[in-house]
């Protein structure tokens, strides 16, 4: 009897345990269920979350043209097909924009599992970005390589790649916001034509106060002065700065006569040394019959006299034109301006002469950009709403030829000639010279980093030296570009507008 009382007790034990273990899985149950949900959730809404970012800043980039219609076309379109493998149900993408201000939202609800048993079959998500269109002004200055070897078919390329890129970022301008993109161009040689108007700009060194003013003449001369008396009218280029001031952004000054900027001015070369196989500028009589080619070549009396030899060189050496404007064809300098047309035209005009110093191109994409002189068109770089870029293009290495069997070893150029020392080197040697520009460049593009200027650069089909030296002066390595075929310049250029825009909304 007993034992049957023991036997019955246990076995509704075992019921009643049962029973509460039943119950009490539920909230265990509810539990997990709660953390898987709750999981997916989470997930799903970091996912959503980095979508709509990205979403924003896509937007961002837009026209300013582009309808509130087609904000929100486009970016129900990239959210959904962003997240088709996330599980969110019922998602609904909303855009909306308040001046430079553009939110986008996605909500919906993640499915539930074992929720699902008290009823809960979806999990609220709702997130939302908001980001600025570009709205800092900008300040672009296209430093583009014209010389001899890019003649043809990289000129071509050069043109449509630079107009493209002017286009792509004036689609993106606020029409109520007049300066909120101006670009000037550069090109540049062995020299840059700052324009002949500029004769007597308070820059300009119209008195021959500059160390390197007189060097290559024999007596104080004004070269100004002997174009008038040539009758010759100055072609608008100018020599480098001496050093420091080549690779500085000092404000050129009376009262410190070498930063003030000498007019270019091919001398007339000695009779003595005139070869068919030499580049060699004899324009005029030298007027003695005594003294070293040198002596002759600084004669300063026979520019009395208007030049008896004009046309081109023909010689094995670039064709360049007799005369003291030897050499200076290249377009004069745009400088900022908000006009795209003014801006495509000046590219259209594009041509190409000469051999390849990049830092006189370089400094002037700074002198374009500088609010201190000598345009002093910049703004100032404590106005935190404008940002200043330079994109530098070249198709080759710094140089300054050698003349093996010519009283000056050099060409003249931007840098006068080697014996001047100008660069920091008299050498014979080639490299040696290249290495002397070479830095002067690096601390050109260090200087101007540290002024707050952004620096893109792009080589172009260059099979010789090293890229090192474009790529250290780019501001990253993503913003150096090696385009290994000129056909390739379009696709460089587009993706430099890209991170141009990417980086105005990014501050």
């Amino acid at each position: 009897m007993r034992c049957d009382i023991f036997r019955r007790f246990r076995n509704d034990g075992q019921g009643v345990v049962a029973l509460i273990f039943a119950l009490g899985a539920i909230p265990l149950l509810l539990f997990a269920g709660t953390v898987i949900d709750y999981g997916v959730k989470s997930m799903a809404r970091q996912s959503a979350q980095g979508v709509t970012d990205a979403t924003v800043l896509s937007l961002a980039k837009l026209p300013i043209t582009t309808t509130d219609g087609d904000l929100s076309s486009k970016a129900d379109a990239q959210v959904r097909a962003a997240l088709r493998k996330t599980p969110i149900d019922g998602l609904l993408v909303r855009t909306t924009r308040n001046g430079d201000d553009i939110t986008v939202t996605a909500s919906g609800s993640t499915p539930t599992s074992l929720t699902r048993l008290v009823g809960l079959t979806g999990m609220p998500i709702s997130v939302s970005s908001t980001g600025r269109r570009a709205s800092d002004n900008l300040e672009i200055a296209l430093v583009l390589d014209n010389t001899g070897s890019m003649e043809g078919t990289k000129l071509t390329n050069l043109k449509l790649a630079a107009k493209d890129l002017v286009s792509t970022l004036f689609k993106a301008v606020d029409p109520s916001k007049p300066n909120a993109l101006r670009i000037g161009i550069v090109p540049f040689s062995m020299t840059v034509n700052v324009g002949p108007s500029n004769t007597t700009a308070s820059w300009i060194d119209t008195d021959a106060r500059s160390s390197v003013h007189g060097q290559i003449f024999n007596s104080a001369a004004n070269r100004l002065t002997l174009f008038r008396q040539m009758g010759v009218t100055w072609g608008g280029c100018v020599e480098g700065r001496p050093m420091p001031y080549d690779v500085q952004e000092t404000p050129p000054s009376a009262g410190t006569p070498d930063t003030l900027f000498v007019p270019y001015f091919a001398p007339d070369e000695a009779d003595t040394e005139i070869s068919e196989n030499q580049m060699l500028n004899n324009y005029l009589s030298d007027g003695v019959f005594w003294g070293s080619a040198r002596t002759r070549q600084g004669q300063v009396n026979k520019y009395r006299s208007s030049p008896q030899r004009t046309g081109r060189i023909d010689s094995v050496a670039a064709n360049y034109l007799y005369g003291p404007n030897s050499g200076c064809e290249l377009q004069p300098i745009t400088h900022l301006t908000t006009s795209q047309p003014t801006l495509n035209n000046a590219i259209d005009a594009l041509t190409v002469r000469g051999d390849t110093n990049i830092p006189i191109g370089l400094i002037w994409g700074w002198h374009v950009l500088s609010p201190l002189g000598p345009f002093a068109e910049g703004a100032a770089y404590t106005d935190r709403t404008t940002r200043k870029f330079v994109v530098l293009m070249t198709d080759g290495q710094n140089q300054s030829q050698i003349r093996p069997s010519n009283s000056n070893n050099s060409f003249y150029s931007g840098i006068g000639y080697i014996w001047q020392n100008r660069i920091g080197t008299t050498s014979d040697d080639l490299n040696t010279r290249r290495v002397a520009i070479d830095n002067r460049l690096s601390t050109l593009c260090g200087n101007m980093k540290s002024a707050g200027i952004a620096l893109f650069t792009v080589r172009v089909e260059v099979s010789e030296g090293t890229s090192d030296i474009l790529k250290n002066c780019a501001s990253g390595s993503d913003k150096f570009y090696d385009v290994q075929n000129a056909s390739d310049l379009s696709a460089a250029f587009k993706a430099i507008s890209a991170q141009i825009s990417e980086l105005r909304i990014s501050r």
